[in-house]
């Protein structure tokens, strides 16, 4: 016959459970506002009974055998996936619309208005050639015209160099964020040897993994051993960065980029696996896709149109336009009736090394406005058929040896595509943060701490 202490032990294991439940209460609405927080709930069931009794099996009351917490791991993997996207079309979006602010289209400060007022200063000096005023009115606007685009080119070469430190960051941060979740693995497996599961130390570890996903395309993938004992794995396009409690290093090399380097970008930083023959890494999602497709996207092919694409057009405007210009400035004659030279600068290299930082008025003319070939005779100082011909530029669509176009339409084209570059990124950044929030949104709903 049992003894009445079995029923005050009935009552004993009741209390303790529902001791053990209020902890767990208690544990949530402290962390109901901390990052990554999945709400906890404690796992309890009858019992050993007692068997030997002729009159049946008697119960013994109540045990807690488990804290779990509540997580969905389908939404966590959708999450990590909608991530990349974010983060690609959120720096895409940032650069591009600093890129427009660059160009500061329309505006009384931007090439376009340049490009006009210096055709409108050499119209107004074939009204009349011989006047001095009207010649300096003539080399200052071409200054004005050189100096925006050598403006323009070199905040894009920042833009370049400013981006490239900003990838040499992001891998700091990945190597950061790996180390620390193969240290968390660790700690997880230790504490989970016997049947206990270490819920806010797997909430740690999703917070990482979330900020990853966001930096660079990731698989997260767990799987178990003989022994039931689960580890997690972490992947780059198919190359291991976390391996339970190991973890591979990314890193990077320092190489020459033509007509990048060579403007004052400085040597590129192209990344790779450390330790592994410098192979190289393929990154095809998160920040650092949109970072390298900004610094790196010539618009060739199906590259993206980034950084170098509009540093190489302003390339092209500045070589060719001097080219034609001088062509023509070359055939006139001067004020003095002397043969005409080159209108801009050509360096020794020759004019095909022009580009949108040496662009410049020759300092020849920069000292004497007089050297304006206006004349297309050298013994007529009225004649202006020669400034006439340089005028007609304005209109020329021969001036450009990639595309057909005036010297604004070329402009207007790279503006234009500028504009749709920028508006594609505004338009993804907000489609792809849609579906993030709305997918954490879920994952709240199903792990997050109600206070009602």
């Amino acid at each position: 016959m049992r003894t009445t202490f079995g029923s005050f032990n009935i009552a004993n294991s009741g209390l303790f459970a529902s001791r053990k439940a209020l902890d767990v209460i208690s544990h949530n609405i402290a962390n109901a506002n901390t990052e990554g927080y999945s709400r906890q709930v404690h796992k309890q069931r009858a019992s050993m009974p007692i068997w030997g009794d002729t009159r049946g099996i008697t119960g013994t009351g109540v045990e807690v055998y488990n804290i779990v917490r509540i997580r969905n791991e389908y939404l966590d993997k959708k999450f990590w996936n909608q991530s990349r996207a974010l983060g690609e079309w959120q720096i895409k979006q940032e650069s591009l619309e600093k890129m427009e602010a660059i160009f500061n289209e329309p505006s009384d400060t931007g090439i376009r208005q340049a490009i006009d007022e210096f055709f409108i200063a050499l119209d107004e000096l074939s009204k009349k050639t011989g006047d001095s005023t009207r010649r300096v009115a003539v080399v200052e606007r071409a200054n004005i015209l050189a100096r925006t685009i050598n403006r323009n080119g070199n905040e894009i070469i920042t833009s370049i160099r400013e981006v490239n430190e900003e990838i040499k960051s992001k891998v700091a941060e990945i190597n950061s964020l790996a180390s620390q979740i193969a240290v968390l693995n660790k700690q997880i497996f230790n504490m989970e040897l016997g049947d206990s599961v270490a819920n806010d130390l797997r909430d740690q570890r999703n917070v990482l993994i979330d900020k990853l996903s966001k930096i660079i395309d990731i698989d997260v993938s767990t799987y178990k051993d003989k022994h039931d004992n689960e580890y997690l794995s972490i992947k780059i396009s198919g190359i291991t960065l976390v391996e339970h409690i190991d973890y591979s290093e990314l890193d990077y090399v320092l190489e020459d980029v033509p007509g990048v380097t060579d403007l004052g970008a400085g040597k590129m930083a192209k990344i790779i696996w450390k330790g592994l023959e410098s192979q190289e890494v393929k990154v095809e999602g998160g920040e650092l896709r949109g970072l390298l497709d900004i610094r790196d996207g010539d618009g060739e092919g199906l590259n993206y149109r980034g950084l170098v694409y509009y540093l190489n057009k302003l390339n092209e405007f500045a070589r060719d336009f001097s080219i034609k210009f001088n062509e023509i400035h070359k055939k006139g004659y001067d004020f003095n009736g002397e043969a005409g030279r080159n209108f801009f600068y050509v360096p020794e290299e020759g004019p095909n090394a022009i580009n949108c930082l040496n662009f410049a008025v020759s300092k020849e003319l920069l000292d004497n406005p007089d050297l304006i070939a206006a004349s297309s005779e050298f013994s007529e100082e009225s004649n202006n058929n020669n400034l006439k011909d340089l005028i007609a530029l304005k209109d020329s669509q021969d001036m450009f040896t990639s595309t057909k176009g005036t010297p604004d339409d070329f402009i207007k084209a790279l503006l234009s595509s500028l504009a749709v570059d920028a508006q594609q990124a505004k338009r993804m950044a907000i489609n792809s943060e849609m579906l993030v929030v709305e997918t954490d949104n879920r994952r709240m709903s199903a792990s997050g701490v109600l206070l009602d």
